[in-house]
């Protein structure tokens, strides 16, 4: 019974982290951002890893287990490379949603988990408590990634970077609160519970699981999945002009489908919005859109009455809240 529904179980996760990497390799090609291609090592990643777990049950039915095998974390070089190459992806999906082009930021947080995960490997004894460090090491990164998000948005000076990143707080509480729940699952399966003994035993199914962490993985997918579709949607409808764009003008334009349909805009005052809210003001649109003073003026009493903003400031606040 209990092989049945952790089959099945997997199966579901799987072809969710499936879906989940090939639609973020078509957003990449059809949009370029590098953030979709590395959320896609991400899950490709966690989909090897649950693949070998599988694979680990499989191979493993109507056997009895040792206290050794129980609590040894099963081929710990491939799985530690796995978990090092999926954490390096989601770091560099996070700093690529941030804007953050530097190789030292990229290449120092990833290698100092490898090297934790080395250490914890070979120099603590095999038993309950090297297994439950070493997948706590997974945690204690994840907590390290939010915090760097929560550093940067306080620490922007970039208004527009910070209304921006203000509309994923709810997101990101949901994942403090899952990694909490992550760590305390793991602590109760590997350091409380009794240990899981033949293949009937659901314990032997949790011992390198942790349903928390599958969770939240797929939570993270959907929230993936929706931003792919609407990368596609916005590419299908109407290709680039250009690809020399800043980071900013990219975040705008993906925006401002949603912002147009939602108040009813048109072309040109989506086109007005847009350098608007990059800062610009009548004058400089005027001349940038080849547009009388007077027509610019007029645009944007339109955009304001349509959206009820009273001023440009809370203008680019509600976009960036859409």
């Amino acid at each position: 019974m209990a092989s049945s529904i952790f089959f099945f179980y997997t199966l579901g996760i799987l072809i969710v982290f499936i879906v989940t990497a090939v639609l973020s390799i078509a957003a990449w090609a059809s949009s370029g951002r590098k953030l979709f291609i590395y959320a896609s090592g991400a899950f490709i990643c966690y989909t090897v890893e649950i693949i070998e777990i599988f694979f680990n049950e499989h191979i493993s039915q109507n056997l009895a287990f040792t206290v050794y095998e129980y609590y040894a974390v099963s081929m710990p070089i491939l799985r530690t490379l796995i978990a090092t190459l999926s954490q390096a992806f989601i770091w560099a999906t996070v700093l690529r949603a941030l804007d953050k082009h530097s190789q030292k930021l990229l290449v120092i947080p990833p290698t100092v988990f490898l090297a934790a995960e080395a250490l914890i490997l070979t120099l603590m004894p095999a038993g309950l408590f090297m297994q439950f460090a070493y997948y706590t090491t997974r945690q204690v990164f994840l907590f390290f990634v939010l915090g760097y998000i929560v550093y940067h948005y306080t620490t922007t000076k970039d208004e527009n970077q910070r209304m921006r990143l203000g509309r994923y707080k709810k997101h990101l509480i949901v994942t403090a609160i899952m990694l909490v729940f992550v760590l305390l699952e793991d602590a109760y399966n590997i350091l409380w519970a009794p240990m899981g003994t033949n293949y009937q035993d659901i314990m032997l199914y949790l011992s390198e699981r942790n349903i928390s962490e599958n969770i939240l993985a797929c939570y993270l997918a959907v929230l993936i999945i929706r931003y792919a579709f609407s990368v596609l949607s916005i590419r299908l409808r109407e290709a680039p002009d250009k690809n020399d764009v800043t980071d900013l003008e990219r975040h705008v334009d993906e925006q401002m489908e949603f912002f147009t349909s939602k108040h009813k805009l048109s072309k040109r005052e989506s086109e007005v919005l847009k350098l608007v809210v990059l800062g610009k003001n009548n004058q400089e649109i005027a001349k940038e859109l080849f547009l009388a003073l007077g027509t610019v003026k007029t645009h944007v009493h339109n955009i304001m009455v349509k959206t009820g903003c009273a001023d440009r400031a809370s203008l680019t606040k509600a976009f960036w809240n859409n």
